[in-house]
């Protein structure tokens, strides 16, 4: 099976880290965090549409946007202010802060760990913190949760491959740790811990860490290659532990039939996502690298319980035809919306430009029932969620590499009123809209 241009990139991040050219990091030495938040802050974070690993940010100030004009943000500095810290997108943000998983080094996007950015009072990105920097080690995608401004967790292979790592995101300190070891040996007596090279064929948290009703979920992930990230065809179950936030303490492993992945191997990717009455989504692509894939599915566990909802279940293979996903996922106002392919997805193919993105919105409480969104289609975003909420409204990046086609940002309200609000170059791929605030 051929690797895709599109999926090349990932393949390399996974094995031994990219980079197309050396981009110097900002020097948080001189800089100064920015400490008032009521202009410029509003930044919106892009990939190089020509090489998929260079970030930028820019920072502006959304009243002066005229959704209908398109903006070149990098030659219209009298609007953005542009900066590159040399990190990956990063896909979970709260107050002042964002956090990615990914950093520069020496020119390549290699350095996994924890790093927090912030604005400086020039309104650049840049790093202002960061902890648990791994190297020398393969490059699996890692996931982060925060409960709230002093608890965390976030999973780190090259520090300790079976715990998740307890953090606080204010003062960036770590504060103990996870052992998920002894449940999945109780779980799986005959678990591959490691491959004849050494290396770590079992992974925790790297496809889901979220917190929900003060339980901690974890993915349990049992690979069958460690370098790519294969699952033997044989498992027909997708795992998560659960853990008492209180205590510490690991419950349970539950299990979702005839899935065995949640979102992407990638960092940037968060697919799991809570709804306002406490019911926690899955999104599976159903990708499985090299080996046979599964359906792209969304499923859930319903609010005040702790097991799958098996009666639950939004089936994209079946209402949209086979091989086509669901990429990316959001609650909010009490529907879910998907950005699902038009087509079948092209893990294996050269042109995956060709298949374009919906848009749709689906009732959670009758998932049958579902609408395609008012939205131009969009190119495939391996490396994003396209989902934010911001002001209590949904804002939507439509990330578009060929010229003429919109590339930028929609919002939905609560009434459903459907707004254009950005439109950018096609030169700059949209992948995250923050709004900071002390």
């Amino acid at each position: 099976m051929k690797k895709s241009n599109f999926l090349k990139p990932i393949f390399f991040l996974l094995l031994l880290g990219l980079g197309a050219c050396k981009i110097d990091n900002l020097d948080r030495g001189t800089k100064t965090p920015k400490s008032n938040f009521t202009t410029f802050n509003y930044v919106m974070s892009t990939e190089d549409a020509s090489d998929v690993d260079i970030t930028t940010f820019f920072s502006f100030n959304l009243q002066d946007i005229d959704p209908q004009e398109e903006y070149d943000p990098v030659d219209r500095g009298d609007i953005f202010i542009n900066s590159n810290p040399s990190t990956s997108s990063g896909h979970i943000s709260f107050n002042q802060f964002v956090f990615s998983m990914a950093k520069d080094k020496k020119g390549y996007s290699s350095a996994p760990g924890l790093y927090r950015l912030t604005l400086d009072e020039d309104n650049h990105m840049f790093i202002d913190n960061e902890l648990n920097i791994s190297r020398d080690n393969l490059f699996p995608a890692r996931q982060l949760t925060l409960v709230n401004d002093h608890l965390g967790y976030f999973y780190d292979e090259g520090k300790e491959s079976y715990k998740i790592q307890i953090f606080d995101p204010t003062q960036m300190i770590l504060k103990g740790a996870i052992d998920l070891k002894p449940i999945i040996e109780k779980f799986n007596p005959n678990t591959l811990w490691v491959d004849a090279e050494n290396n770590n064929m079992v992974r925790t948290g790297s496809l889901v860490l979220e917190n929900n009703q003060g339980r901690l979920y974890v993915s349990i992930v049992f690979l069958e290659k460690a370098g790519f990230n294969l699952i033997a065809d044989s498992t027909n179950h997708f795992y998560l532990a659960v853990v008492d936030i209180n205590s510490n303490t690991v419950e349970k492993i539950i299990s979702y039939e005839d899935a065995q992945t949640v979102g992407f191997f990638v960092s940037e990717n968060k697919a799991s996502c809570k709804d306002e009455s406490g019911n926690l989504f899955f999104d599976s692509w159903g990708w499985n690298q090299f080996n046979e894939h599964k359906p792209s599915k969304i499923f859930r566990i319903k609010s005040g319980e702790s097991d799958f909802d098996k009666d639950w279940e939004i089936n994209v293979d079946q209402i949209f035809g086979v091989k086509r996903i669901a990429q990316s996922m959001i609650a909010y106002n009490h529907k879910i919306y998907l950005h699902i392919s038009d087509t079948p997805y092209p893990f294996s193919d050269d042109s995956p430009e060709a298949v374009k993105m919906h848009y749709y919105e689906f009732d959670i409480d009758h998932p049958q029932n579902y609408k395609l969104l008012d939205i131009p289609a969009s190119n495939p975003s391996s490396r994003m969620n396209v989902f934010n909420i911001i002001d209590d409204k949904l804002f939507i990046a439509v990330p578009n590499a060929q010229k003429g086609n919109f590339n930028g940002f929609y919002s939905i309200d609560r009434n459903g009123d459907l707004k254009q609000e950005i439109q950018i170059s096609n030169k700059y791929r949209p992948t995250r809209l923050y709004k900071f605030h002390n």
